[in-house]
């Protein structure tokens, strides 16, 4: 066993390229959107909110981007094993995580290189879309 591994890190120029392939995924749903991208830790590295978007979606996009990065699987109120979780689960590992670690609405998606989990992007204020365009972000790196 390795006492080291190597890991790959989300650089700026990179969360950029993620939020250009947001947007252009957005099309003209971008005008009421916020977008967070996180590091593999949470942290925000990037961020935009449109003049339209509603003053929750900033709050929202950064707890949903922060619960893809950290369980490593999309948010949303699936488990690991995909099986919905009843709403007391959903509620109470909300409230073990806290509350900006873990969302259990859809539209965060883990950013992968080569496997490994390097962030979490997400969506917020488009709805149904959210899912869909914030995975054209996550999918742009993965080499």
């Amino acid at each position: 066993m390795a006492d080291v591994v190597t890991v790959y890190k989300l650089t700026l120029e990179g969360a950029h390229k993620i939020m250009d392939a947001v947007y252009k995924a957005a099309g003209e749903k971008a005008k009421k959107m916020s977008v967070a991208i996180v590091d593999d830790g949470g942290n925000l590295i990037l961020f935009s909110r449109s003049d339209n978007a509603g003053l929750t979606t900033q709050s929202v996009a950064l707890t949903k981007a922060r619960a893809a990065a950290m369980t490593r699987m999309p948010s949303g109120k699936k488990s690991g094993s995909g099986k919905e979780r009843s709403d007391h689960h959903a509620l109470a590992i909300t409230m073990a995580s806290g509350f900006d670690r873990f969302c259990t609405m859809e539209g965060g998606i883990p950013i992968k290189v080569k496997g490994q989990v390097i962030g979490g992007v997400a969506v917020s204020g488009v709805g149904d879309n959210d899912p869909d365009i914030a995975a054209a972000g996550a999918n742009i790196l993965d080499v």
